[in-house]
């Protein structure tokens, strides 16, 4: 047993260091191709990281898959917790949802033809609902940022002062790793909603003339790399799939390994 959990901790490791390194391939290439722009940018390996359908997108695709796949398994371990059962399934309902909109229910893959009724109201002409209306996109993504990026930080500072059953550790954080994806998260998000709300960026142009100043808002808040909110999805993804694993080290007495 203990060799099984040394060894979904290092897979663990390993998934972090990769997010890490797609993260870090991501900001050289956004920065050459905005500021320096070399002619690698425009190969065509490149420019298909962060397209629809890139590799980008299907690596949040594939570990979305593997989360509901982990989850399921998980209804084993928990097999007399009714509360926790409960809890599995509207997550594994939810990443089903999930990864349906973010591959357009199969529409990526088998390109089906739009149906008419999708086709009048998706601003992309897909079959989702996320692309309908800025509700149905943007809060499910305000809550899957209070999930992945907050509420695993405060729980944490919390732990330090109360005490948790076990069970809402195994809710919340199964696993002390989560954090630093969250921590990654909040790197990518808060500069950029900060900036957002409170309107602090001066714009790239101003009376036909560049702004100096608007280089710096764009490397503070990563609006260099291309298309930041794919880098957030892909953080999401990782977060799901690493927490289903941390979920999948607890026993049936609840107790985290």
């Amino acid at each position: 047993m203990q060799n099984v959990i040394r060894k979904e901790n290092k897979f663990i490791d390993y998934l972090i260091f990769f997010l890490i390194f797609i993260i870090f391939i991501s900001y050289i290439q956004g920065y050459q191709c905005k500021y320096i722009k070399p002619l690698i940018c425009k190969a065509p390996v490149i420019n298909s990281l962060f397209a629809e359908n890139g590799l980008i997108e299907n690596i949040q695709s594939l570990f979305l898959f593997l989360s509901i796949f982990i989850l399921i398994r998980n209804f084993k371990i928990f097999k007399s917790d009714k509360f926790l059962k409960i809890f599995i399934f509207l997550k594994v309902v939810a990443l089903t949802y999930y990864l349906g909109e973010e591959i357009s229910w199969g529409q990526h893959f088998f390109k089906w033809n739009t149906p008419e009724i999708f086709n009048d109201l998706n601003n992309q002409n897909e079959t989702n609902l996320h692309n309908i209306s800025n509700l149905l996109d943007q809060l499910p993504r305000s809550l899957v940022i209070l999930w992945c990026g907050f509420i695993p930080l405060f729980f944490y500072f919390l732990r330090k002062k109360f005490k948790f059953s076990n069970k809402l550790d195994l809710i919340i954080l199964p696993s002390l790793k989560l954090l630093v994806v969250s921590l990654i998260l909040l790197l990518f998000f808060l500069p950029d909603f900060i900036v957002d709300k409170m309107n602090l960026h001066p714009g790239h142009h101003v009376d036909g003339k560049d702004v100096v100043e608007a280089k710096y808002y764009d490397i503070l808040t990563f609006n260099f790399v291309e298309r930041l909110s794919e880098i957030q999805e892909l953080i999401f993804c990782f977060y799901f799939f690493i927490y289903s694993i941390a979920l999948s080290k607890f026993i049936g007495n609840n107790k985290i390994l």
